[in-house]
């Protein structure tokens, strides 16, 4: 299910069908027996509903007030399943990125972290989603040109390139988490767009998928390492193992912070985006 914007047929209809498979894909999620793997696909569907309708949110004042609405609805869901999201990747960081066998208190004390939920939550958010499916016919999209989306991905090329300003300025959690949802953004609207300018942002989609990755691993550990150093070694289990996980932990963040820097130097190299 190519996540693009095709030139078979209008924009406007290549938008509407781009749109509707990603809320479609969702809901067929809601169903899923694997929760805590439905939680992060839900939550990845909504960010590429909302990169997708930024690209074109300023083509004319019908499109704003339809992109707010839009947009608060897909937040919303996110917002949602956010804190289930989280206890879950904490536990991925440590797995994935630190050798969970190397910890194995430390390993059971955030697997049972994890809440796997019921099925509740998501047939809410089903019904949310196809009250999502029905009004995106109704979307006034019959005047939205290339030119506009063009426009929406310089808008999102800027908005990168200052967070990437202040994300190194600051050297803050809050500022590099700002850039992971801007350089998101760059990624799926990349594309979405790559068939159409294969030259401009074709060559552009594997690195800023690599850094949407470097700067999510980096989120996730640096997470991992305030709950840690919080908790102390409260539990027997835990108990020895905190000071090597934490001196790990920034071995690693190092390693990141380095291919972080150096991905945000090619990929955002200028202020502003030229096609050409």
């Amino acid at each position: 299910m190519p996540y693009e914007l095709t030139e078979k047929c209008k924009l406007p209809a290549a938008v509407r069908k781009a749109a509707h498979k990603q809320v479609c894909a969702a809901i067929h999620v809601c169903h899923s027996l694997d929760t805590t793997q439905a939680v992060h696909s839900l939550r990845k569907h909504c960010k590429k509903m909302r990169a997708l309708i930024r690209l074109f949110r300023t083509s004319s004042s019908a499109t704003e007030a339809m992109y707010q609405h839009e947009n608060a609805r897909y937040r919303s869901i996110s917002r949602d399943l956010s804190a289930r999201r989280e206890a879950t990747s904490l536990y991925l960081a440590l797995r994935d990125q630190l050798d969970a066998s190397k910890f194995p208190g430390i390993s059971t004390y955030l697997k049972c972290r994890v809440n796997n939920g019921d099925t509740g939550e998501l047939l809410k958010i089903e019904q949310q989603l196809q009250h999502g499916l029905r009004d995106l016919e109704t979307w006034d999209i019959e005047s939205v040109r290339w030119e506009d989306i063009e426009r929406g991905y310089r808008h999102s090329y800027r908005r990168a390139a200052k967070a990437k300003k202040r994300a190194l300025q600051q050297e803050s959690d809050e500022a590099f988490h700002t850039l992971r949802k801007r350089v998101k953004d760059q990624w799926y609207q990349s594309r979405l767009l790559k068939k159409r300018y294969p030259k401009a942002i074709g060559c552009r989609t594997r690195n800023l998928k690599k850094l949407a990755s470097a700067l999510g691993d980096w989120r996730d550990l640096r997470l991992l390492c305030h709950l840690l150093a919080l908790q102390g070694d409260e539990t027997k289990e835990m108990m020895g193992e905190r000071i090597p996980l934490l001196d790990a932990a920034q071995q690693r963040l190092e390693e990141l912070r380095a291919e972080i820097d150096h991905l945000c130097r090619k990929l955002f190299p200028h202020r502003h985006w030229s096609f050409r």
